[in-house]
């Protein structure tokens, strides 16, 4: 992982270079925004700890045919797993990696279900932004199947996925299962979420839905914030991290 590391540094660093060259006529270069963008649709914020990407919403949650949609991850690559995703975007998982180191975070590794291994990395908060709405809790986007009154209670961290080498050649997994965000443990993902579950319905029993009162619908613009540091909630917390809803008046 530390040979792939430094070549999505590498990466980046060349990325970064070119938008600070010189200006003509032997000026300094002028001082960098806040906000950079290192790719298409993806920015960083090295000063606050943040990077940012583009996506859709990729969950048709308000369809009265298939109201329940479950969720087995929260943010994928274009045609992977859309069809279990909150949101789908078209940057790829190892640029968001490399903005990942670019903000100093350090990648663990991801869970390990055969041996009970949790992931690990740096502690991260993932938010997500609607139009020129404020960045919410990306957890709040999500629900229970049986009562509709529990939200994911664990936090996230930056597995930073797997390399993989067949015939010769060394790839990101990431890059190739779509798996950017995990709600479940896949093994691949770049952010992982802390509490340990089976993708596998016959393993463990599917318990994530997409909250169709608060997630919009599908194709709206999203941008999902990742954050370095873990955004902590209060409740009671079970194997997969359940923590109790208390919602507004009116609501059901």
């Amino acid at each position: 992982m530390r040979l792939l590391d430094a070549r999505l540094m590498f990466l980046l660093f060349s990325i970064l270079l070119c938008g600070c060259a010189a200006t003509p006529g032997g000026s300094a270069p002028a001082a960098p925004p806040a906000w950079i963008t290192i790719a298409p649709g993806l920015r960083i914020n090295t000063e606050l700890g943040i990077v940012e990407f583009d996506g859709v919403v990729a969950s048709d949650c308000h369809n009265p045919a298939t109201p329940d949609v479950y969720l087995e991850l929260l943010v994928c690559a274009p045609d992977t797993r859309e069809h279990e995703a909150l949101v789908v975007t078209t940057v790829q998982p190892s640029l968001i990696h490399a903005a990942l180191l670019a903000i100093g975070a350090v990648p663990g590794s991801p869970g390990n279900l055969g041996e009970s291994s949790p992931p690990s990395g740096s502690g991260l908060t993932v938010e997500v932004i609607v139009r020129q709405g404020e960045a919410v809790d990306v957890r709040d986007w999500v629900t229970d199947a049986p009562t509709r009154s529990l939200r994911p209670m664990d936090g996230f961290v930056f597995s930073g996925s797997q390399i993989h080498t067949r015939e010769n050649a060394t790839r990101y997994d990431a890059d190739g299962t779509g798996v950017i965000i995990g709600l479940t443990t896949f093994g691949s993902e770049v952010v992982a979420y802390r509490a340990l579950m089976s993708p596998q319905a016959a393993v463990d029993e599917p318990v994530w839905i997409a909250d169709p009162q608060v997630v919009p619908e599908i194709g709206a613009e999203v941008r999902v914030r990742i954050r370095l540091g873990v955004l902590a909630v209060s409740g009671s917390q079970s194997r997969f991290g359940f923590h109790h809803v208390t919602r507004r008046s009116g609501e059901k």
